[in-house]
């Protein structure tokens, strides 16, 4: 898991940290997720968040498929658990470093 390094960029002046980004080793067969946080914040019919744990869980759930059954089933695990329609906007993108 990266933690984000700045704010939301172009939305402040100043947002982007002094050390904006992180190095990491990766092998042949890792995958890398990026999502925005139409994907974690979204409510279940208690009115729980799924977060970025939950998030994890389903992703990690996934993570043997192919990568585009993956993105399809992350896809729509998030949408069971979601109670009502999309209130934000959702991306995700995912890699498998060959």
């Amino acid at each position: 898991m990266l933690e984000a390094q700045s704010a939301v960029l172009g939305a402040l002046e100043g947002a982007v940290a002094d050390q904006p980004s992180v190095e990491v080793d990766l092998d042949p067969g890792d995958r890398i997720a990026l999502y925005t946080d139409g994907l974690t914040e979204v409510f279940d019919h208690r009115g729980e968040m799924l977060g970025i744990q939950g998030f994890q869980e389903i992703v990690r759930a996934n993570a043997k498929k192919s990568l585009p059954e993956m993105k399809q089933a992350v896809l729509d695990q998030v949408s069971a658990w979601r109670h009502g329609p999309h209130t934000d906007d959702i991306s995700l993108v995912l890699v498998e470093i060959s």
